[in-house]
């Protein structure tokens, strides 16, 4: 597929039991968008609901999304068809949060557990994006890492509202189908899913935050689950409160409302920033170890060789951190004795595609910046060595040197023709990016 109605298709993005969804460029413009196609795979739901009825739940879906603007719902730019086949076209965004986490297919594997302060931040996006949503009576019903994408600026955008249900309609009119991503459902909603309402949006919450503070995943309807302060102790007890509470499995034990559980998130942050003796461990005046080579050249690394090329874990985060003494050089700049490189300590001042921070360091170059006409791109291994270890909290902690704004840095090395490597530099991994999506760009050269 070359097009689709107006807008060019230029790859796959990933596929649902409804769509399918493709990366799309606009006419004229350029933008980059997500095309959603009606396309269901599941042979048995077209029988069962009759094409008719998908089709009206498909633009439904469209007439959701196209009636809410808020910062935390993303938003439609266009539906439109194309050979009989009905199209939602959607701002396009690089960024999930299953990709930060690393959630795997095999959704029960660890992932990456990230800070209490950045959990706490996009819980609170999200659950102000769920309160316009249920103001208007809609329930989404499949909240999930892969349905909360991370814009430019780390901004929680809700997608994907395919099975979501206005108050009062039945979208497909096949009472006891099983709605909703396994884990992250509600049990109500495999039970009679026909009668699930906005507290079964608050389950998903507080698996999203099970999963976000522990790597792992609750099963409270099996057996119970273990409380979150157990996997990670420095959570303690009212943080596992507010986590069981939105994972009770009657729905009258919930929080009421999406504004309820928020309120009650604010409570518990307060009170565990107040009480917390997490430390940033810097190393500023330790002795100085032998000096590391680094290659300087970007190069191709695909995603299989990566861990081992690397030294990456599973979860693409260092197996090893650098030992080494970071020093100001001023004009916002930062010396590592070790390596022998200069970094750029504020970069980019608004995050760039790849082939924009490609233009980024050209310009540098060009304007003599610091004095120097030699500052590329990182390469992933040199970006590593900025990384700093999690403490005994598990709270990840930058180099005071580089600017707070920093989250996301492009390397010069990349995957494939669409996709380059990355570093997130607060919450320590590595991750492959498509090369149109954004992250900052802090430049280096050799001393």
């Amino acid at each position: 597929m070359n097009r689709l109605g107006r807008y060019e298709v230029i790859g796959r993005l990933g596929r649902g039991g409804m769509s399918m969804v493709y990366k799309g460029r606009a006419p004229l413009t350029g933008r980059i968008v997500a095309l959603k196609v009606l396309a269901p795979r599941d042979e048995l739901l077209i029988d069962l609901a009759g094409e008719g009825q998908l089709r009206q739940a498909f633009l439904d879906e469209a007439r959701i999304m196209g009636g809410i603007s808020h910062a935390h719902v993303a938003e439609v730019v266009d539906c439109d068809e194309a050979g009989g086949r009905p199209f939602i076209v959607l701002e396009y965004y690089a960024h999930s949060l299953g990709t930060l986490i690393g959630e795997a297919y095999e959704v029960e594997r660890p992932s990456r557990p990230i800070s209490v302060a950045k959990t706490t931040r996009y819980l609170r996006q999200t659950l102000k994006g769920l309160e316009r949503l249920h103001f208007a009576g809609i329930v989404h019903r499949d909240l999930k890492p892969y349905n909360l994408m991370l814009t430019g600026d780390d901004r929680i955008k809700i997608i994907d509202f395919g099975l979501s249900r206005v108050r009062g309609e039945e979208r497909l009119g096949v009472k006891g189908l099983q709605v909703g991503s396994p884990f992250y459902a509600a049990p109500e909603q495999e039970i009679r899913p026909e009668t699930a309402d906005e507290r079964a949006d608050i389950y998903s919450v507080a698996m999203l935050a099970y999963r976000l503070l522990t790597g792992r995943l609750a099963a409270p309807a099996v057996g119970g689950a273990p409380l979150p302060s157990s996997l990670r102790p420095e959570l303690g007890a009212s943080w596992d409160e507010w986590v069981m509470t939105g994972l009770a499995p009657e729905p009258s034990r919930r929080f009421a409302t999406a504004r309820q559980m928020r309120s009650a998130l604010e409570d518990v942050f307060a009170a565990w920033k107040a009480t917390s003796a997490a430390e940033c461990l810097f190393v500023e005046d330790g002795e100085v170890g032998s000096a590391v080579i680094m290659r300087r050249e970007p190069k191709r690394i695909r995603s299989y060789q990566a861990q081992a090329e690397v030294g990456l874990d599973r979860l693409m985060r260092p197996t090893t951190y650098q030992v080494h003494q970071l020093r100001s050089r001023g004009d916002r700049l930062v010396l590592d004795p070790l390596t022998g490189l200069l970094w750029q300590g504020q970069g980019s001042e608004f995050p760039l595609d790849w082939r924009q921070a490609g233009e980024y360091v050209e310009q540098l170059n060009r304007q003599g910046y610091a004095g120097r006409s030699e500052w590329r791109l990182p390469t992933l291994p040199e970006l590593l060595t900025i990384l700093r270890p999690p403490t005994v909290e598990r709270d990840f902690c930058l180099p005071l040197l580089f600017s707070r704004k920093i989250h996301w840095l492009w390397s010069g090395d990349w995957c494939s023709l669409r996709q380059a490597w990355m570093v997130d530099i607060v919450e320590c991994f590595a991750e492959r990016l498509d090369k149109d999506g954004t992250a900052s760009v802090c430049a280096v050269c050799s001393v």
